[in-house]
């Protein structure tokens, strides 16, 4: 008997869940955790990449724009680094475009701060002209500052 009743209650389970429209189905079996994921890493992607990459930066690269040093824990860097993340996303075949990143709180590169005169976080700087530089925060100063380069 009781296995009869486990059995009706999956049957009348079943026949919930296929009442729906098979479209609709596959919406929320497939589409929307797919959708979910990718909001989720859209939004976590900049912030994963700011404290898990450029932790040992060898050296300037030449070919990028320009160059950005900040600390991980540096409000105004969690800031604008968004803005240089996805910049890079868009410019990923095109070198001569990227904004090279460098986060100078880590000790491998704290010789950045005195090799470049880097006084405060977030600084961009030219990689062709090194005085051509600025502390910027602003998404709109940003992106003006990528563009006349």
């Amino acid at each position: 008997m009781m296995k009869q009743r486990i059995k009706d209650k999956k049957l009348a389970k079943d026949k919930r869940v296929s009442r729906l429209p098979k479209p609709l189905q596959l919406i929320l079996n497939k589409i929307l955790p797919v959708l979910v994921f990718l909001g989720i890493g859209f939004f976590f992607a900049p912030t994963i990449s700011m404290y898990a990459q450029n932790n040992d930066v060898k050296g300037l690269n030449n070919q990028a724009k320009a160059v950005m040093f900040y600390k991980a824990d540096c409000e105004k860097c969690q800031k604008a680094y968004p803005v240089v993340f996805w910049h890079n996303v868009f410019h990923a075949n095109q070198p001569k475009e990227q904004i090279q990143v460098i986060n100078v709180q880590i000790p491998d590169n704290q010789h950045y701060i005195s090799d470049y005169g880097v006084q405060e976080t977030p600084t961009f700087m030219a990689t062709n002209n090194q005085q051509d530089r600025g502390v910027l925060t602003d998404k709109k100063q940003i992106k003006n500052f990528i563009e006349r380069k």
